[in-house]
């Protein structure tokens, strides 16, 4: 668990001691102030969920995230992060109990996280052969529902017994959907009785199952602990090309919607490979589980940040920012700190805070 010392940085002109204008700390109360990351604060463990369509058309799209998986997962096994690893599908929806008294029902249990094809349902830091037993896991298969319903299907899976070990209590979760199609969650809805209808009036919002995932993670204002990103048709290139491949696929408005309200990543199911999206992803959940709260409001252009006691410059890429939202530092790129690094921040306080 990494320690951050959090300095309050006041220019006092005590010229028989320093000289006038040298910077003298002040902590809080009258010393420095030296805290061990809390929860509240930080917390290394993040539950990755991934939602993956297992209808017809997806083989090649799930090879080219396993061929890729590498790319997601190296900083998060080096950065020393404590992470849960768990697949679902788009028709994992239909375990729902009540689910118009669906008769599939024993076929889904234990069907999340990870089936029942390796064995190993929850991937964790110290699972062995970690990268293969994910590519086995992920290759769902072709043979699922064509009516996706990714968001019900993500919440029976969080919210089924059989998965109680994987969401944990001070987590960030994260929600990642490989999908070519688009969520249509409808609980009131059989199975591709008026499918694909985004007129349908019982079509979920978009907004519910944020509101779900905000009570589900107890996340309030800017303390968000999760976020979804979407793996999808972002747009009519990507359509017109993945349509003359399969025949049938639909751009992810509500993907694309729900990952934007919950910062995350939209990338598209169109790329030659997804080595660059992964990084994307796995940089997100890292730079929004990773920060830092400040408990006093600083003068932005007085802070200074150092990782192990070496200065990190500002910049949104390789470096830190200041999330005046959440009053927290948020990290970077490569600058986004191993979890036994020690983080310094020092600044002075905003006068509304003196």
């Amino acid at each position: 668990m990494n320690t951050v010392r959090v300095y309050f940085l006041l220019s006092i002109c005590l010229g028989f001691l320093f000289g006038c204008g040298s910077p003298v700390e002040f902590g809080i109360g009258a010393s420095i102030k030296i805290f061990k990351q809390s929860h509240d604060s930080f917390s290394n463990q993040i539950d990755v969920l991934w939602v993956i369509d297992n209808s017809g058309s997806m083989a090649p799209i799930q090879a080219k995230l396993v061929n890729n998986f590498d790319s997601f997962i190296n900083n998060f096994v080096s950065k020393k992060y404590d992470f849960h690893l768990s697949v679902t599908t788009t028709e994992a929806y239909k375990a729902r109990p009540n689910f118009l008294n669906n008769p599939e029902l024993a076929k889904f249990k234990d069907y999340m996280p990870g089936g029942p094809v390796t064995g190993v349902p929850i991937i964790l830091p110290t699972t062995p052969d970690l990268e293969s037993t994910f590519v086995i896991n992920a290759t769902q298969g072709v043979n699922g529902s064509g009516d996706e319903r990714a968001f019900s299907s993500m919440r029976e899976s969080l919210d089924s017994s059989f998965n109680s070990g994987f969401l944990r209590p001070q987590s960030f979760l994260a929600v990642i959907i490989l999908s070519d199609e688009d969520d249509f969650s409808n609980d009131s809805r059989a199975e591709f009785i008026d499918d694909h209808n985004y007129a349908n009036s019982g079509l979920d919002t978009v907004d519910s199952y944020v509101s779900y995932l905000d009570q589900l993670t107890k996340s309030t204002g800017a303390f968000r602990r999760y976020n979804v990103s979407s793996i999808a048709v972002t747009d009519q290139n990507c359509y017109d090309k993945h349509i003359l491949e399969t025949g049938a696929t639909i751009i992810g408005q509500r993907y694309i919607d729900i990952s934007h309200k919950t910062d995350g990543v939209i990338a598209s199911i169109c790329d030659d490979n997804y080595s660059n999206s992964l990084i994307a992803i796995q940089n997100k959940i890292a730079e929004l589980s990773t920060q830092f709260y400040l408990d006093k409001t600083p003068k932005i252009d007085s802070i200074s940040v150092r990782v192990n006691g070496n200065l990190v410059p500002p910049g949104a890429l390789q470096g830190w920012t200041y999330n005046a939202v959440a009053n927290s530092i948020v990290f970077h790129g490569e600058a986004i700190p191993n979890q036994d690094a020690e983080v310094t921040v020092i600044f002075q306080p905003n006068s509304i805070n003196l």
